[in-house]
């Protein structure tokens, strides 16, 4: 289904009206996000493996 959606929209032709200033700024805003998101992937990474590596066990009770 997704791939005769992209088939549907495939012939339809892409505006590039845009000024060198806006596709600079666009540039730009596309690098930060990229950054943004290696940034995030890379700060959840650790956040789930400190919480698996420094969860808190069961305590073993010895019988006394």
């Amino acid at each position: 289904m997704v791939i005769l959606t992209m088939l549907a929209f495939l012939p339809i032709p892409f505006a590039y009206a845009q000024s060198p200033e806006v596709e600079a700024e666009w540039a730009l805003f596309n690098q930060i996000l990229i950054i943004g998101i290696i940034v995030g992937v890379v700060v959840f990474g650790l956040m789930f493996y400190a919480i698996i590596r420094y969860r808190e066990r069961p305590q073993k009770v010895s019988a006394k």
